[in-house]
């Protein structure tokens, strides 16, 4: 068989071309395992796999900023079960909750925004696409340890106000101030022990139960007056007692007291509408010391319905009453904040 010339300068040409070709490289050692190229001494790693590569790179930073998440939902679940034991029993906190959650979320976020794309295979055989995401070590500990010392230098500030005010209620919003203080530290201190490789983080220098303690004695000292006015006094009076009670605030008679909280609840009868009784109007509070100065006020709007008109009547005041009882003691504390 005889091969021409064009065959052979074509054959030098295919492996020329084939010479050429970039084979692709083998699996990477941190798609099963741990980096040599980012040591878990210096990063955080998270792992992503998918048929897209933008799909692969979103979960990888899912895979990484869940041990924050979940280190962090545990710490606040502490935090939030330790106030509900404080507290009266029955007390709802699920605004503190969804407070403390949302906190959570922000500052995992800003955590995590500065993780990268360190590295990128493509499954030669099953075409999958495989990402890993990196957060330094240091890069985040060291902004988080700056939060954290702020903050201490901050409770510092408060408990020293909270000893030295000579106002009753200037005294409790220093206190609370603090509390709410180490409350943010501790999230702040368990994100720091997941990326502190030796898990130590800042040791604190308040313990927030003792922080605690001393809040609820300075409230236990505020003696406050409890007046009602409008639709069904009576039994907004009883659900006012209990609120100061489960609040920690001492109820006081007479000149004895320090202020005077006034609960005020006007409803309206809205008539009857598709077989349904309506109730709706407003329930108001406002705190006064013994000079008469207005310390705080606050409305919360009511409006209740059943096919009994009665018991239209009935839900709207336990709707008042319930509110007494699971915000009383969060807005007494905002009046003394200013």
């Amino acid at each position: 068989m005889k091969i021409t010339p064009l065959l052979i300068v074509a054959f030098s040409l295919l492996l020329s071309a084939c010479s050429g070709v970039k084979p692709e490289r083998d699996q990477p050692d941190w798609v099963n395992g741990e980096s040599a190229q980012f040591p878990a001494e210096r990063y955080l790693i998270g792992r992503g796999s998918a048929s897209s590569a933008e799909d692969a790179k979103d979960r990888a930073r899912a895979d990484l900023a869940k041990v924050f998440h979940v280190a962090v939902a545990q710490e606040s679940r502490d935090v939030q079960s330790f106030e509900r034991t404080t507290e009266g029993a029955g007390v709802s906190r699920e605004s503190g909750e969804l407070k403390v959650t949302r906190a959570v979320e922000t500052r995992t976020e800003a955590v995590v925004r500065g993780m990268e794309i360190g590295d990128f295979w493509r499954d030669p055989l099953t075409g999958r696409q495989h990402a890993l995401a990196v957060l330094s070590r240091l890069q985040a500990s060291t902004g988080l340890r700056r939060e954290v010392n702020d903050l201490d230098a901050a409770t510092r500030k408060h408990v020293e106000r909270a000893r030295n005010e000579q106002d009753a209620l200037s005294k409790v919003a220093a206190a609370a101030l603090a509390v709410q203080t180490q409350q943010t530290r501790i999230e702040l201190q368990r994100m720091l022990q997941v990326m502190d490789i030796t898990g130590r983080g800042v040791e604190p220098t308040w313990q927030l139960h003792a922080l605690q303690a001393d809040l609820d004695a300075l409230l236990q000292r505020v003696k406050i007056a409890p007046r009602t006015r409008g639709n069904d006094a009576s039994d907004i009076d009883d659900a006012l007692r209990g609120a100061l009670a489960d609040a920690g605030f001492l109820a006081e008679e007479g000149a004895a007291a320090d202020y005077v909280l006034e609960a005020r609840l006007n409803l309206d009868d809205l008539g009857k509408r598709e077989g349904w009784y309506w109730y709706a109007g407003s329930l108001d509070v406002k705190l006064t010391d013994t000079t008469g100065r207005v310390r705080g006020t606050q409305q919360w709007h009511i409006k209740e319905s059943a096919t009994v008109k009665n018991m239209a009547w009935r839900r709207a005041v336990e709707r008042a009453a319930l509110r007494l009882k699971q915000e009383l003691r969060a807005t007494l504390i905002g009046f003394a904040g200013g």
